[in-house]
């Protein structure tokens, strides 16, 4: 299911620019400009000796003969495992000892590092790193679907995914960025207080603290749902719905049988949700998070989060209206809004496992 259109390569290029002012120090541990070297193009041949087709990045190992018979293993990146099967990739196409030719750019720490741009197996066609292998139509997703539940309300259960965003190469003179998509959450876009500054210059900006990237922990409250663009599950019973999503493995229950929160609620990353239907739109109100510092958000436990998910049944798609205000770290409100469409792949643990070099 592939519903990117042409106008997204202009998008995703103007909003490069963007990307890249907004990218702090603690942001390069898994940006490409971080990590590999876009203006180092590279160029390896040889043969699949191991495969770690995992989260939040697959990579492939290469063994590169040289004329004296010195073999060198490389290890070169590819998108994360479940967006790879969500295009069509497969382990079995990475299976030891099979040919392989590779043209990416190298990486900064690493001299037998590599960024896939394109991929060669066995001497046929390169295939591009955002290339989508197989296609699901929405009307096979949709047939038989119910709109409603059983107890009559919006039927969300399911699996969701965001539309895929097929960012093109990062080397060369139309190159657009491998950065996974415009800056969403909250990265850059809520002025912090001077609270909110000071917290997160004592998480993030000191040298030797590593709050700021990924490191197999969420990164923010609203744009997870959609980031890297994994398929997400929604289970619904009648007095509660579950959020699982497919990025870092986070889960949220919202309580429809509740009208206030708790008093006694246990602070954690996802908060405490309570929802209720109003006029077939699901309104969800989460309080009662710990505190956070990363590269896309900084919150306090004053953090207060209002969702607004409406369901399109004849398009099968799920859009999700969002607020966010935090009055100890947030100088404003934070609003945004992202959709998601029934997915082409069901949702799996995300298990994540971050072989990236330091």
């Amino acid at each position: 299911m592939k519903f990117v259109g042409k106008h997204v390569m202009k998008y995703l290029s103007a909003l490069l620019s963007l990307c890249l002012i907004l990218a702090t120090p603690a942001m390069a541990h898994h940006g490409t400009n971080g990590q590999f070297d876009s203006t180092k193009l590279v160029t390896v041949t040889g043969v699949i000796s191991d495969l770690a087709f995992v989260n939040p990045h697959a990579y492939v190992y290469i063994d590169v003969t040289a004329e004296d018979g010195a073999v060198t293993q490389w290890n070169c990146e590819l998108r994360a495992s479940s967006v790879l099967r969500r295009s069509g990739w497969t382990p079995e196409m990475f299976a030891n000892g099979t040919p392989v030719h590779i043209e990416g750019v190298m990486a900064r720490r690493d001299a037998q590092g590599c960024y896939v741009e394109t991929i060669s197996f066995n001497g046929g066609e390169p295939i591009a790193r955002y290339d989508q292998l197989t296609e699901v139509q929405q009307e096979e997703l949709l047939a038989g679907r119910s709109a409603t539940t059983a107890w009559g309300d919006p039927n969300i259960a399911g699996d969701w995914a965001a539309e895929q965003r097929l960012v093109g190469a990062i080397s060369g003179p139309n190159a657009v960025g491998g950065m996974g998509g415009p800056p969403r959450g909250g990265r850059g876009g809520v002025q912090l207080t001077e609270a909110g500054a000071t917290y997160r210059a004592e998480m993030i900006d000191a040298e030797d603290n590593v709050a700021g990237r990924l490191d197999c922990r969420p990164r923010d409250f609203f744009s997870d749902w959609t980031f890297d663009q994994p398929s997400n599950r929604i289970v619904q019973e009648e007095d509660q719905i579950t959020l699982m999503y497919g990025f870092m493995d986070t889960t949220r229950v919202i309580h429809l049988d509740m009208d206030e929160h708790p008093s006694d609620i246990e602070p954690s990353w996802a908060g405490h949700s309570i929802g209720k239907w109003e006029d077939g739109v699901l309104v969800v109100d989460t309080i009662g998070f710990t505190r956070f510092a990363g590269n896309r958000s900084t919150r306090s436990e004053q953090f207060h989060a209002v969702e607004r998910f409406t369901l399109n049944h004849e398009e099968g798609s799920l859009t999700r209206e969002y607020m966010g205000e935090d009055p100890l770290f947030w100088a404003g409100q934070q609003t945004g809004q992202d959709v998601v469409h029934l997915a082409d792949y069901p949702w799996e643990p995300y298990a994540c496992d971050d072989r990236s070099v330091e």
